[in-house]
């Protein structure tokens, strides 16, 4: 039989319930989520997906750039461009 350590932590009721319910949803218990995660963060060698802070968007600014097709071809705002597009 292989040894095995345990790993505790403190999280909110309402998150561990809706986990609960989400690793349910799998077909696994939260135990077997959680070692899931350990095991390809392990092997990712950190998180397996993004994280950060998504940047907000207003898409309704008059000050955000954006591409447009103008006569069939893509034209980007020149803060898009690069020092060597001109070359």
């Amino acid at each position: 039989m292989q040894a095995t350590a345990s790993l505790n932590t403190k999280i909110d009721p309402q998150e561990k319930e809706a986990f609960t319910k989400n690793a349910e949803a799998l077909g696994m218990t939260p135990s077997a989520a959680i070692k899931v995660f350990v095991r390809m963060f392990n092997q990712c060698k950190g998180f397996p997906f993004d994280v950060r802070i998504q940047p907000r968007i207003n898409y309704e600014s008059p000050d955000l750039s954006v591409a447009k097709v103008m006569d069939g071809r893509l034209v980007v705002p020149a803060s898009w461009r690069d020092d060597d597009d001109d070359e």
